[in-house]
């Protein structure tokens, strides 16, 4: 059975979408950004500047970037590139098999990033599997990530990890594509979240090792997670459903 690539435009779709779960899972309001390669190109799908509310991100609002920051698609008047674009360029430049890269500032993931705490795998093997290896911490510049020194920097203390602590400065997801990265973002900050309470209330125990290999096997074959299908697109059609947990960036 084959397995068919998505075209542009779905591939906008996607992007656009994956913005709209993080606004609605409360990781983001205007500020961060996911992105996507176009397969077989050294070209991505992210939003452009000035920023708009998450929420309101459509598919005609996405363009399409180089890793040199060269705009080379959906250029419009008064539209430019965000000003952290290496962020994700060095990444996809990096790893070639790499599908698609967030940056958030979500509350809870921040947070333990800030305390430099590890955020640990205690609810659900099969919600924890992209912490169950750790969280490295970029910290050597804590400054926003606008250069490309600074991208070729931060891939090198991510290594193959689904997610990496900026020091200050929230969070960057990074896997196979966008749809299993976005539902990262989202089980990464209820982690962080719960280990946060556990340990003030006496103490986190993680899950063992044991029950988390399977599922963190199964994520490095690069399905996209049934949450994204059965939850998350439906919360998107009805947002008023959902509870939000905002962030104030």
């Amino acid at each position: 059975m084959s397995i068919k690539t998505p075209t542009l435009d779905q591939l906008k779709e996607t992007v656009a979408l994956s913005h709209r779960i993080l606004y609605a899972a409360g990781l983001a309001t205007d500020r961060g950004h996911s992105s996507t390669r176009v397969p077989g190109t050294d070209t991505f799908l992210i939003k452009p500047w000035p920023h708009i509310q998450m929420c309101r991100i459509k598919a005609d609002d996405i363009i399409t970037m180089d890793f040199d920051g060269n705009i080379v698609g959906g250029k419009r008047e008064g539209v430019t590139r965000v000003s952290e674009w290496p962020l994700h360029a060095e990444l996809y430049r990096a790893h070639p098999e790499l599908g698609a890269v967030i940056h958030t500032h979500q509350k809870w993931a921040s947070m333990m990033g800030i305390a430099q705490q590890p955020i640990l795998p205690v609810f659900g093997a099969s919600h924890s599997d992209s912490v169950a290896e750790g969280i490295p911490m970029y910290d050597d510049d804590r400054a926003l990530i606008r250069q490309k020194w600074q991208g070729e920097l931060m891939v090198k203390v991510m290594g193959d990890a689904p997610a990496l602590h900026l020091q200050s400065h929230g969070m960057a997801f990074a896997g196979p594509n966008l749809e299993s990265v976005t539902i990262d973002a989202v089980n990464i900050e209820y982690q962080a979240e719960l280990t946060w309470h556990a340990l003030a209330i006496g103490g986190a125990n993680p899950i063992p090792r044991y029950f988390t290999h399977r599922h963190v096997e199964r994520r490095k074959q690069a399905d996209i997670p049934e949450a994204w299908e059965h939850f998350w697109k439906w919360v998107d059609e009805n947002p008023e459903s959902y509870q939000v947990r905002g962030v104030h960036l």
